[in-house]
C-alpha cells in the first residue's frame, strides 16, 4: 500500500512538469526528423551540379548529360573548357562544382582527372564514374561493329523490386521502410532508457541532498520506496511512450496510403516485440540508475560510474549501419542474446531478418531474468546506499550490502 502511495506521488511528480508535456510533443517531431534525415540528404544530393569538361577527344562531353540508371538522378549542366586554369578560376568563383579533365588517350588508358570544389560530394563522383564507364563501354562495343539500337538494348538498366520472404510467404517490404522503423524504435528505446533513468537518478540524489529519505524511511520500508520510485517514473514513461506509438501508427497509415515504399509486413507484431523489450529494458537499466544514485553524492560522480552503461546503450547506434545489412552476422546474433544489448539488436533482427518466435522469446526471457536479478540486487544496494554518505563504497562494501540486505 505504501509503495502504491509513493508510486502515485512519483508519477504526479513527473507528469506535472512542463518538460514532460514539451518533450511529449517535441520528441515525435525530433524522431521523425532524425529518421527521415537520409531521405532529406537524398533530395539534397539530387540538386543540379555544374561541371566543366576539358575534352580534346570531343567524344566524352556529349554523353555526360545523358541520365543513366544509377542511384543518383540529378541534372548535370556541362560546360566546355579550354584549360584547367580556366576551370580553377570558375571553381574559385563557385560557378562550377567540379572540373573533369579528359586525356586524349582515355579510351586506351581509361583514366581521367576530376577537380572538385567539394571532395565530399559522393553523389557527383558516383554519377561521373557511372557515366564515364558507360561512354567507354559504348565506344568499345561500337568499335566491335554493333549498331546504336543494339547498344541501347545492351546498356539498358534494370528496375529491381524488393520483396521480403517471411515464414515462407512473400511480403512487400522495402529496405527504406525497415530502416526507418528501426531508427524510430531504437530512438524511442534509447530516449526512454536514458531519459527516465536520469530522472530516477536525480530523484534519488534530491531525496538524499534534502534529507527526504530520512522522513521516508521513518514511514515506509526501503523496498516500498524503491518500488514506488521505479514504478512511478516507469508509468510516466509508459504513458508517454503509448502516446508516441499512437502518433507513429497514425503517421504510418497516413504515409502508407500514398507512399508504397513505406509498406511493412507484420507491423503489429513488431510493435509488440518493441513494447516487450522496452518494458524489460526499462527495469533492467532503471535499477542501475537507482543503485548508482543511492551510493553517490553528486550527479557528476554518478555520470562517471554510468560511463560504461552509456557506452553499452550507444553501441547499437555505432554498429547499426554496419550490421544492418547483415542481420544474421554472428556478432549481431550474440548481441541479440546479451541482456544489456538485446533490446536493440533483437529488435533490429525482428525487423530485418524475421527470427523465429523461439529466438525472440529466448532473448526476451534472458532480459527479463536479468531484470529480475537486477531489481533484487539493486533493492539491497538502495536500502543501504540511501543512508550512506561520504566516500563512494568499494566493491567489497557493495557485496556486503547485498548479503546484509
Amino acid at each position: 500500500m505504501k509503495a502504491w502511495i509513493i508510486t502515485k506521488f512519483e508519477l504526479k511528480r513527473v507528469v506535472r512538469k512542463k518538460w514532460f508535456i514539451i518533450s511529449t510533443v517535441l520528441t515525435p517531431a525530433f524522431v521523425i526528423l532524425y529518421a527521415s534525415f537520409p531521405a532529406l540528404l537524398g533530395k539534397f544530393s539530387n540538386r543540379e551540379r555544374k561541371l566543366g569538361v576539358i575534352d580534346p577527344t570531343g567524344r566524352i562531353i556529349t554523353n555526360l548529360e545523358e541520365k543513366g540508371g544509377g542511384k543518383f538522378q540529378f541534372p548535370l549542366k556541362v560546360r566546355r573548357l579550354d584549360s584547367p586554369q580556366e576551370g580553377f578560376s570558375l571553381l574559385r568563383k563557385k560557378e562550377l562544382d567540379a572540373v573533369l579533365e579528359v586525356p586524349e588517350d582515355i579510351f586506351s588508358s581509361r583514366k581521367a582527372t576530376l577537380y572538385m570544389r567539394n571532395v565530399g560530394d559522393v553523389a557527383l563522383l558516383s554519377v561521373l564514374k557511372e557515366r564515364l564507364n558507360r561512354v567507354l563501354q559504348r565506344d568499345r562495343l561500337r568499335r566491335l561493329g554493333l549498331k546504336e539500337e543494339i547498344l541501347k538494348e545492351i546498356l539498358a538498366g534494370v528496375k529491381l523490386q524488393t520483396l521480403k520472404v517471411e515464414k515462407g510467404k512473400v511480403k512487400k517490404e522495402t529496405m527504406e521502410s525497415s530502416f526507418t522503423l528501426y531508427m524510430i524504435f531504437s530512438l524511442l528505446l534509447f530516449m526512454g532508457l536514458i531519459g527516465y533513468g536520469q530522472i530516477l537518478l536525480r530523484r534519488v540524489l534530491e531525496d538524499k541532498r534534502f534529507r527526504v529519505v530520512e522522513v521516508l524511511y521513518s514511514s515506509a520500508r526501503p523496498m516500498d520506496i524503491f518500488a514506488g520510485k521505479l514504478l512511478g517514473v516507469g508509468m510516466a514513461g509508459i504513458l508517454q511512450l503509448l502516446f508516441w506509438l499512437m502518433l507513429a501508427l497514425v503517421g504510418y497509415f497516413y504515409a502508407s496510403s500514398f507512399l508504397p515504399q513505406f509498406h511493412l509486413s507484420g507491423l503489429m507484431g513488431k510493435f509488440v516485440v518493441f513494447l516487450l523489450f522496452f518494458f524489460a529494458g526499462f527495469f533492467l537499466y532503471s535499477t542501475i540508475f537507482l543503485s548508482v544514485g543511492s551510493i553517490v553524492e553528486t550527479e557528476e560522480e554518478a555520470q562517471h560510474l554510468l560511463g560504461p552503461i552509456m557506452m553499452i546503450i550507444t553501441l547499437p547506434f555505432a554498429l547499426s549501419f554496419v550490421l544492418f545489412m547483415t542481420p544474421d552476422n554472428w556478432i549481431k546474433v550474440a548481441l541479440a542474446y546479451f541482456p544489456y544489448t538485446a533490446p536493440f539488436f533483437m529488435m533490429m533482427r525482428a525487423i530485418m531478418a524475421s527470427p523465429s518466435a523461439l529466438e525472440i522469446g529466448l532473448s526476451l526471457l534472458l532480459v527479463f531474468l536479468t531484470s529480475v536479478a537486477s531489481v533484487w540486487v539493486s533493492a539491497k544496494i538502495f536500502r543501504m546506499g540511501m543512508l550512506h554518505s561520504g566516500a563512494k563504497p568499494t566493491i567489497s562494501q557493495l557485496i556486503s550490502w547485498v548479503k546484509e540486505g
